[in-house]
C-alpha cells in the first residue's frame, strides 16, 4: 500500500470509528446494503474496492433471476453483491462452515431484509460428513487442509456435505453462476458438485490453491470447460499457467 492510501485510510478509520457495527456500503455491486464490520479491517468492503476481478464476473455473468453460490461465503460482502445482482426473484445459496463467520453472515443477511437467500453453516466437499478445520492468525483463513503443522492453531469441527446430493434431494436449485473460495479445498467442494456442474453449466469463480490445482484443472477441463486468468481474462490453456491466483471457469458450447 502506497504511503498516500495508506495516509487515506488511516484518515477514514478515524471519521468512521473502528467498531464492527452496520456500515453503510457505498460503492460496489453491493452498494446501498449494509454490513456489519469495521472499517480499519474491512474498509474495501465499504468503498466498493474488495475483490474488483470477482465483482465483475459477477457483473459480467449474474443476472436478475438467476441462482447464485456462494461457497465461503465468509462474513456475506459477496453474498450482499450477488443478493443484489440477482433481486427477490433469483436465489443465492451461501455456505459458511465457521461459525463466527457464519453468525454475522446470518447476521448481515436480516439487517438488509433479503429473504431471496439461504445460508447453510456446513462446508462444501466430496461427501457428507464431519471434517477438522483449523484457524491460524486470521478467522477467514479457516480451512480443513492449510495450518496442520502450526500448533498456535486453533481447531473446530465442521459439517461437510457434497453440492450434489443437495440436488438430487431436491433441497436446492440449480445454479447459473458458483463462486468459490475456500482455503485449499476447492478440488473436495468440486468433486462433491461434479453431477450439478454437467448438468446445469453454471459459470464457475474459483480461487486456485497449490492443494486443490490438479483436482480442479482436471475436473473442469473434463467437463468441457475453459478458463480465464480473472484479472486479466487472459485464456489459460496449458496447467503450467494455472497457479495460485482466481480464475473463471466459462463452459464451452460443446
Amino acid at each position: 500500500m502506497s504511503a498516500i492510501k495508506a495516509l487515506a485510510k488511516s484518515c477514514i478509520v478515524f471519521l468512521l470509528g473502528r467498531e464492527v457495527r452496520p456500515r453503510l456500503i457505498v460503492r460496489g455491486l453491493a452498494s446501498g446494503c449494509k454490513i456489519c464490520v469495521s472499517p480499519a479491517e474491512h474498509l474495501g468492503y465499504l468503498i466498493g474496492t474488495y475483490e474488483p476481478h470477482l465483482q465483475r464476473a459477477i457483473k459480467n455473468h449474474v443476472a436478475a433471476n438467476d441462482t447464485v453460490y456462494d461457497i465461503g461465503a465468509n462474513l456475506g460482502y459477496i453474498t450482499l453483491a450477488l443478493a443484489k445482482r440477482v433481486g427477490p426473484g433469483g436465489k443465492v445459496i451461501a455456505l459458511e462452515p465457521v461459525p463466527e463467520l457464519f453468525d454475522l453472515l446470518q447476521r448481515n443477511i436480516d439487517i438488509n431484509g433479503i429473504h431471496h437467500a439461504q445460508v447453510l453453516n456446513v462446508a462444501a466437499s466430496n461427501g457428507p460428513g464431519e471434517v477438522t478445520m483449523r484457524i491460524a492468525v486470521n478467522v477467514s483463513m479457516s480451512s480443513m487442509v492449510w495450518h496442520r503443522d502450526d500448533p498456535a492453531a486453533v481447531s473446530f469441527t465442521a459439517k461437510t456435505v457434497a453440492i450434489d446430493d443437495f440436488l438430487e434431494a431436491g433441497q436446492l436449485p440449480s445454479p447459473k453462476f458458483v463462486k468459490i473460495d475456500v482455503e485449499g479445498a476447492e478440488g473436495f467442494a468440486l468433486q462433491g458438485m461434479v453431477r450439478t456442474i454437467a448438468a446445469a453449466r453454471p459459470v464457475i469463480y474459483v480461487e486456485c490453491s497449490e492443494a486443490g490445482r490438479e483436482t480442479s484443472w482436471g475436473l473442469l477441463r473434463g467437463l468441457g470447460y475453459r478458463c480465464q486468468l480473472s484479472a486479466t481474462l487472459e485464456w489459460i490453456d496449458a496447467f503450467e499457467q494455472y497457479e495460485h491466483g482466481d480464475f473463471l471457469w466459462l463452459p464451452t458450447s460443446s
